[in-house]
């Protein structure tokens, strides 16, 4: 994007550095190897940095958050047209690579070290550029799309975005604000819908306890099972709490189809409506 104090500048003669796109080369009339004026993307080129020692004038568009990430869509978009690796692979194929980056991300978290954070989000973004233009090659959406519901959502479930006031936000109302509109997007039915199943088991435990326990589930019915895990017996403990917390989530599903059922056909229901529907355990 060229800066309109820079137009007059470009009607004569043109130097390049050899990063700046040929498609923009040949949108100037008087491309040549050597010339008074030097259109460049690399601030840091060699020749640029010679230039500006030298003491000559510089014009250049103003930086804004996201130009960087623009250059990295358009490097994998770069990466794709060369029709290798990358082509091969698909959201299936790519699981282990996200799970891993996901990982390796947490792990810098946990050292505190702002370098290794930065690398392992870059990571991480690779990941969802990659998925994005996978999905573009199939022609279900692009990487645009990706951003804009983004924002949709968060502009949504965030209602003192359009709040002029100045002053710290209540967080209280803010959370609360945000679980109301993300119930009115979703129009879930169970309260464990929405829960992704392939979390670890542990992650996937307590998600299911939160959410069964912010719909009215009383304590006592959750099953030991899902309380205490045993380690070093004959049995994975990982797979055995996977085991328990999915047996768990039927249960609920259970409970809730036959509540449902009942206010239907208009039936009366306790105050405890967990425990009226709730399958009877041995």
């Amino acid at each position: 994007m060229i800066p309109l104090d820079a137009v007059e500048f470009l009607g004569g003669p043109v130097q390049f550095t050899e990063e700046v796109p040929v498609a923009v080369r040949w949108r100037m009339a008087h491309a040549v190897e050597q010339a008074e004026v030097l259109l460049s993307t690399d601030p840091k080129h060699e020749t640029v940095l010679e230039r500006i020692a030298n003491g000559e004038m510089v014009i250049a568009a103003p930086t804004v958050p996201g130009d960087n990430l623009l250059e990295a869509v358009e490097l994998m978009d770069t990466l794709w047209g060369f029709g290798g690796w990358e082509v091969t692979q698909t959201h299936d194929s790519l699981r282990v690579y996200l799970l891993e980056e996901t990982y390796e991300l947490l792990d810098a978290i946990g050292t505190g070290s702002s370098e290794e954070i930065r690398e392992e989000l870059g990571d991480l973004l690779l990941q969802v550029l990659f998925h994005s233009r996978i999905a573009q090659a199939r022609g279900d959406f692009v990487v645009d799309d990706v951003a804009s519901t983004l924002v949709a959502k968060l502009v949504h479930r965030s209602p003192h975005l359009a709040d002029q006031a100045v002053g710290p936000i209540d967080i209280a109302h803010q959370e609360r604000a945000w679980e109301q509109r993300k119930a009115t997007e979703k129009a879930r039915r169970s309260c464990v819908d929405g829960i992704a199943m392939g979390l670890p088991a542990l992650a996937l435990a307590e998600k299911v306890l939160t959410r069964s326990a912010k719909a009215g589930l009383p304590e006592d019915l959750v099953p030991e099972a899902l309380k205490v895990v045993h380690l070093g017996g004959p049995a994975s403990a990982e797979e055995e709490l996977r085991k328990a917390t999915l047996a768990f989530v039927a249960h609920i599903r259970s409970a809730e189809d036959a509540a449902e059922q009942a206010r239907a056909e208009r039936r009366p229901l306790y105050a405890k409506q967990w425990r009226q529907y709730w399958p009877t355990r041995e």
